[in-house]
């Protein structure tokens, strides 16, 4: 009905504009209305048996020729039969003509042809254009359902990858010191919770990450001899944030972190917000003259990927890499709760 109401409207002002364009130089206004009329009508036949006839007839087949064969059929069937039904009225002056009116019956028929030519361009026109345009909301639509099934899938990749490195550390605990594995193991059952039943959501307020971080950072650094430091300066957290965005940087800063006993071993985490500005920054030491493969890990991989995902043009990563150290800067801009 809406649709309905919506080409009723467009007709009708098309057919006042018509009537004041083309026909301003006659005077009288029956004739104006009568000859508008004409055309109009003209007009509406050609265009909806392209719009709702020859268009989706050529959408589902695809055959242009056959497309420009039946737009020329219909085209001379308009043409014609306006052309025939107008020479009747004006043969037996059906209508008073109320100006010098010379046209043969040859003219007649180009003018219906041209009217009704214009009819026909419109509508494939148009309904080329609203096919593009649903052909793009249905990609748009793809892309984005596209989207959210990839970072689903990467945000599951890490509570394995992150639960392994936990484990691993919880394992050489219990060599040497059972009651704080115990202590520890509630640190992972915690952390564990935290990325069942908060990290669900796309976004999660940022103090909640920042408890989460430290909780990891803590637990992280039982496994190291490596000097670790974690500094967090944020006046406000009412923003919100990508769960699990930063921890595969430190992560990461864990596992490749150089053990050299000749040289002091540090990893070094700062993260500072400055309005809706996180600016977080991680370097750890790396050993001297070895190739590491830091930058080929699962989490960072992952990382990159859920950054382009959740912050398009509204983020800045940059790694670096030499023979002492590993190092990752990353300015985010985050969004209020």
């Amino acid at each position: 009905m809406r649709r309905f109401l919506m080409h009723s409207f467009f007709w009708l002002g098309f057919y006042f504009m018509w009537n004041q364009i083309m026909y301003f130089y006659i005077s009288d206004t029956g004739n104006r209305l009568y000859f508008s009329a004409l055309d109009v009508s003209l007009i509406i036949c050609a265009f909806y048996g392209v719009y709702a006839w020859l268009m989706p007839s050529y959408f589902k087949h695809k055959q242009l020729l056959r497309l420009l064969v039946q737009s020329f059929i219909w085209l001379g069937l308009l043409a014609g039969g306006y052309a025939f039904i107008m020479k009747i009225f004006l043969t037996h002056m059906l209508v008073p003509i109320h100006f010098d009116f010379s046209w043969n019956y040859t003219d007649l028929q180009y003018n219906r042809f041209f009217i009704a030519l214009v009819g026909i361009l419109g509508g494939a026109f148009l309904k080329l254009a609203l096919d593009r345009i649903n052909t793009q909301r249905k990609l748009d639509a793809m892309e984005k359902a596209n989207s959210l099934a990839e970072l689903t899938y990467l945000k599951a990749q890490l509570n394995p990858h992150f639960l392994f490195n936990s484990l691993n550390s919880l394992y050489t605990q219990l060599d040497f010191d059972v009651p704080q594995a115990k202590v520890t193991l509630i640190s992972i059952a915690d952390l564990l919770r935290y990325q069942l039943y908060e990290c669900n959501s796309d976004y999660i307020p940022l103090s909640k990450e920042f408890i989460y971080l430290e909780n990891y950072f803590n637990l992280q650094r039982i496994r190291t001899d490596a000097t670790a430091s974690l500094n967090i300066i944020a006046m406000n957290q009412d923003l919100k944030i990508a769960p699990l965005l930063l921890m595969p940087f430190i992560e990461n800063a864990f596992k490749y972190v150089s053990d050299d006993d000749n040289r002091e071993n540090i990893i070094q985490i700062d993260i500072q917000l400055t309005d809706d500005q996180l600016h977080f920054y991680c370097m750890n030491s790396t050993a001297r003259k070895q190739p590491t493969n830091n930058r080929h890990g699962v989490g960072l991989q992952n990382v990159r990927q859920r950054l382009e995902l959740m912050y398009p043009h509204q983020h800045q990563l940059e790694i670096s890499e030499n023979d002492n150290s590993f190092s990752v800067h990353l300015n985010l801009t985050l969004q209020r709760c």
